[in-house]
């Protein structure tokens, strides 16, 4: 999969192993094996800065150690 250059950028920053596993539905972005971020496997558009935005906010949270939950 090819990663937004924002996510990617995020992912290297941290310094931190990285990986992406596919799932049924989703893409799942992990950082030191935790599930950090997922992006739809169907792709996204590109101008859905939103959904960009927030993962790169999840990806910098874990890097810093605080808690990412999904509700």
């Amino acid at each position: 999969m090819k990663l937004p250059p924002r996510i990617e950028e995020a992912l290297n920053a941290t310094g931190k192993p990285w990986s992406i596993e596919q799932g049924k539905r989703h893409h799942k972005i992990k950082l030191e094996g935790r599930m950090v971020g997922i992006l739809p496997l169907g792709g996204f558009q590109t101008a859905d800065m939103r959904c960009i935005k927030n993962t790169v906010s999840q990806i910098r949270k874990a890097a810093r150690g605080e808690a990412w939950s999904r509700h």
